[in-house]
């Protein structure tokens, strides 16, 4: 398989942004961006689906690596930006943005979690992942005559500069150490040293992973979700929420699987500390939130703790639980957005859904599935991604981390349930109509 011919869903999306930005005067008022763009993003996700049925690939000297791991991201990716842009026309509509744009954007950022997930040295990684940044950074601002957006967009920008030096840093100290920043080749030089005996090699492992765990928003690097997801439209934040937290878990795996694999005494350990810490700090911080789109900002710290721990297992089994617990978290997430741009403003304060089970029932009743789902209750999804996540990180010795997302669990059910009590214990505010995006029926 020829180079090229490893990127084609890159390919397609690059493509169609660009197609779009020369376009952009033409069909700035029409629906033809959003369509062309629906349209990329599934010949992506097809184009990945493709791919994956052949053996593991490599390209660009070794930069570049098509196997199932890569590809499920990828789809997974392709199918978070169709969603994002089926939730998109209120807010474009509302806010006066411009759609080429926006979608350009949308578009760009996705190319630029495709190559983090197949990048197999740290170089291409950290491009990967500034593109998707760097595109982020825009979309939150995008509502240029809304403050609450800029403000965000700044906070957003200044905290993620922060976590790419770190990242960089961390990077230049592994090649430091090892002479490469190939993931095969890292692991090589790594295996040939007791494990733990460089102190600067344990620091470089420490930045890389605080970088990674920015994209995740990790504790203690999530300060920028909650003002990030608030700031942006909720298409945006669903996108956010969804599609960097699939990347950022799929690079972690990547980066401490394999080319940080020998070090199997330190990594674990790190991460130890970030879902436990990520576990219950998003779970307590959300409990006081009366802005829906920040207690789903905190909802998803929390869910990041839960998916590194089938990472810390180091196991396929623990991989494994980790590309479920992704595929659903993906979802479900998508989903609740999904809801609240369907209820507009009102959606996005927590006394906007009192009383909605009485006048829309049927969003009630989607809201409660999303609701039970995150918060783990059988037979939903998210009890099954939760089950298997937790099993791994038991059957890897750590009973503690699992005793304790247990017990956490049960602490985030309050904040969920209480959006629940919200829709069918309270009366109903003023009447409000609201329809359901199509991406709701969709996630």
């Amino acid at each position: 398989m020829s180079n090229l011919a490893l990127l084609i869903p890159e390919l397609i999306l690059v493509g169609m942004a660009l197609a779009l930005l020369l376009a952009a005067r033409r069909i700035q008022k029409t629906s033809v961006s959003a369509v062309a763009t629906f349209l990329a993003a599934m010949a992506a996700a097809l184009a990945s689906g493709w791919a994956s049925s052949g053996s593991s690939q490599t390209g660009f000297g070794g930069m570049i690596i098509l196997d199932g791991y890569s590809q499920f991201f990828k789809v997974l990716i392709a199918s978070t930006l169709a969603l994002t842009v089926l939730l998109s026309p209120r807010s474009l509509e509302v806010d006066r943005v411009p759609r080429a744009e926006y979608h350009a954007l949308l578009l760009l950022s996705s190319t630029g979690m495709m190559l983090a997930v197949s990048a197999q040295d740290l170089l291409l990684l950290y491009l990967g992942l500034e593109l998707m940044t760097l595109c982020s950074y825009i979309l939150v601002g995008i509502r240029v005559e809304r403050p609450t957006a800029n403000e965000a967009a700044i906070k957003y920008f200044l905290l993620g500069s922060f976590a790419s030096a770190l990242l960089i840093y961390g990077i230049s100290l592994t090649y430091g150490v090892t002479g490469t920043t190939d993931f095969a080749a890292i692991a090589s030089s790594l295996s040939q040293h007791s494990p733990g005996s460089n102190l600067l090699l344990l620091v470089s492992i420490g930045l890389v992973a605080g970088g990674l765990a920015f994209k995740i928003a990790a504790v203690p690097l999530h300060t920028w979700a909650p003002d990030a997801y608030q700031g942006a439209s909720a298409p945006v934040a669903a996108f956010l929420a969804a599609g960097s937290k699939a990347v950022g878990l799929a690079a972690l795996g990547r980066v401490c699987l394999v080319a940080y694999g020998p070090e199997a005494r330190v990594w674990p350990a790190m991460l130890a500390v970030l879902a436990g810490l990520s576990i219950v700090v998003g779970s307590i911080l959300a409990l006081p939130q009366t802005d829906m789109k920040r207690l789903l900002a905190y909802s998803s710290i929390t869910h990041a703790g839960y998916a590194l721990l089938g990472l810390i297992a180091g196991t396929p089994e623990g991989v494994s639980a980790t590309m479920t617990y992704a595929f659903f978290y993906v979802f479900m997430t998508l989903g609740a957005f999904g809801v609240v741009v369907a209820l507009g403003e009102r959606g996005e304060k927590l006394d906007g859904f009192q009383g909605l089970a009485v006048q829309r029932p049927g969003i009630a009743i989607v809201m409660l599935i999303f609701l039970m789902s995150l918060t783990g209750i059988p037979p939903t999804a998210g009890f099954t991604a939760k089950f298997v996540v937790i099993l791994s990180a038991v059957r890897a010795g750590y009973v503690g981390l699992a005793v304790l997302a247990v017990a956490c669990s049960v602490v985030s059910a309050f904040f969920y349930l209480r959006v629940a009590v919200l829709m069918y214990m309270n009366g109903p505010q003023e009447p409000a109509p609201a329809r359901l995006p199509v991406a709701v029926f969709a996630a």
